[in-house]
């Protein structure tokens, strides 16, 4: 049995460990010995034995940090710049943070819980289960005491911690995990229906624990509880007509201006201890300069930066921050529904062979970005032997030409924002297409929401611009959401039974090797069936003033702010 608690990490706790393939001390795996059917059931239940002394492992893991990115020489996702010394915590302040986008909502099952769209601030208001720790590949603590997983599998035990309180006085026992988890995934929050294609039961079997019947194993399970619905409402918050935000979080919601600022107070009687800052202001600037800007001016303590050339900015002066590479962290979503161009493929491929990402990347992002229209770039440890650059002028004349003498009139409207950023890739892209003979007109919308709703909720486009964010610690997270036919974020509206088949078997796989087989053949149905158009991997930052620390990551770039604080330095 293998487990997560919050007791001490060594690798001496492991020396007992039955797989020859453990390295004590590093928490890492040999890949150069036999796959065994002993070892194979190991590694379903996260590569862990018990030693005879009863001595068990400690942490559910990822293996993600046990292989480099296919190009070993490319930046690698991770904390970044030069952190000044710390001393000891200052109590007190308040920090500025200047957001991608501001959530619409404070309800989690109501907004795309990530970094770039309201997922720190969520999680300051309700914790986490448990936190993804990217650099081991492990799962920690956060409101949950330990995760175990059984012999099979397929059960997951969470115990909770004792006297956990929600702030307005509720306890946080099992009860209210399973009501909040069963809220979550019946409104159809984010990865709702991957949950429910894969967990069978959640059970309060005690008051402090729950019990996750899944249909098969599934050894990434625990991130499910390190995003949305791991962020657990009080009973409270939904039982009126009303929804409050009310969680177990080290903050308080103490003010919601949708579109302007989010204002957080902090909880003095937070299970953790008290919180360091008074409070968190978030505003979204309108643009990475304005965040530039505004930073150097003082006038912000942390950002998240999405543009190349800003991201760029941050990293030639060595600022502290975290660092994630993103899989098709740009693209053109393709709306695939009867009636639009989209629903011909061909019409799909020609818009693929139209677009040279590079000379994309050269006018959005100044030449700074990874460009490439396949998935997995040579920055991911899934990059396969597809092409990064399908661009192919003649033969997306030659598609278009097939489309259009079955009665297509070759016109397509594209959705984007109306950034500097986005403008510039909106004239290349329409460029690249009317030169091959596409009539396009681009309509822009005037921030992240709209373009939410537009896009994602009304699938009121033909092509637009969207970000997947396929990371490499659980790919098949991002790839369920935008590919699979059930999925209510799909909002390209593409359905596959081939893809759907193959999202299966990327859940259900064990190990590297069977992993990228997988992945190759997702790559190459995308090539095919275009249900989309990467452009380019994206470093995606979170970026801090040196004065401010204690910022711990989770997951999709939700950064914790339980233990941050802030020195003050004038900068």
């Amino acid at each position: 049995m293998a487990y997560l608690t919050d007791g001490p990490l060594d690798g001496t706790d492991l020396a007992g460990s039955c797989d020859p393939r453990y390295i004590p001390g590093n928490f890492a795996y040999r890949t150069d010995l036999p796959m065994t059917p002993s070892y194979r059931l190991r590694r379903i239940t996260m590569g862990i034995c018990a030693a005879a002394s009863g001595a068990v492992l400690l942490t559910s893991c990822s293996s993600a940090p046990s292989a480099a990115p296919a190009d070993p020489s490319a930046a690698a996702s991770g904390f970044v710049g030069t952190q000044s010394e710390a001393a000891d915590p200052v109590t007190g302040g308040v920090l500025r943070f200047g957001a991608f986008s501001l959530p619409g909502s404070f309800d989690p099952a109501r907004t795309v819980p990530s970094g770039s769209t309201g997922g720190t601030e969520l999680a300051a208001v309700y914790d986490l289960l448990v936190r993804y720790e990217a650099e081991t590949g492990t799962y920690e603590p956060q409101l949950a005491q330990d995760l175990r997983v059984d012999d099979t599998g397929t059960a997951w035990t969470l115990t909770l911690r004792n006297g956990v309180t929600f702030s307005n006085g509720e306890p946080v026992d099992a009860a209210a995990v399973v009501g909040s988890i069963d809220r979550f995934v019946s409104n159809k929050g984010t990865d709702s229906q991957l949950w429910a294609r894969t967990v069978q039961s959640t059970t309060a079997t005690a008051p402090d624990t729950v019990v996750f019947e899944l249909a098969e194993p599934w050894e990434q399970f625990p991130v499910m509880l390190a995003t949305g619905a791991g962020m657990i409402v009080a009973p409270a918050g939904y039982a009126g007509p009303e929804f409050t935000p009310i969680g177990a979080g080290p903050f308080v919601l103490d003010r919601l201006a949708p579109g302007h600022e989010i204002v957080l107070t902090r909880r003095d009687d937070y299970w953790g201890g008290r919180p360091n800052l008074d409070e968190i202001r978030v505003t979204a600037p309108s643009g990475g300069q304005m965040q530039v800007d505004m930073f150097h001016a003082g006038e912000l303590d942390m950002v998240y930066v999405y543009e190349e050339e800003v991201a760029k900015t941050f990293r030639d002066e060595d600022l502290p921050g975290y660092l994630q590479i993103t899989n098709a962290g740009s693209a053109i979503l393709v709306n695939n529904a009867e009636g639009r161009p989209g629903a011909d493929v061909r019409v799909r491929q020609a818009l693929q062979r139209a677009i040279d990402p590079a000379l994309v990347d050269s006018r959005a992002q100044a030449g700074l970005g990874r460009p490439g229209t396949a998935l997995f770039q040579p920055t991911s440890r899934w990059a396969t032997d597809q092409p990064a650059n399908r661009f192919d002028p003649d033969a997306a004349r030659e598609l278009l030409s097939q489309a259009k003498s079955d009665g297509y009139d070759g016109r397509i409207t594209f959705v984007t924002r109306q950034t500097p950023e986005a403008q510039s890739r909106a004239l290349a892209l329409q460029a690249l297409l009317d030169a091959v003979g596409f009539d396009t007109t681009i309509e822009y919308v005037t921030d992240i929401t709209e373009s939410i709703r537009r896009v994602n909720v009304n699938r009121d486009y033909d092509i637009a611009q969207t970000g997947f964010n396929i990371r490499d610690d659980v790919p098949l997270l991002k790839l369920y959401q935008v590919f699979h036919s059930a999925s209510s974020s799909n909002a390209s509206n593409y359905a596959d039974p081939q893809m759907d088949r193959l999202l299966g078997q990327l859940q259900s796989a064990r190990g590297d090797e069977e992993t990228r087989n997988v992945i190759a053949d997702i790559e190459q149905l995308t090539t095919e069936t275009v249900p989309a158009i990467p452009l380019a991997a994206q470093d995606n930052m979170v970026v801090w003033a040196p004065d401010v620390h204690g910022v711990k990551h989770s997951f999709a770039e939700i950064m914790l702010l339980d233990d941050a604080w802030t020195a003050g330095a004038t900068r």
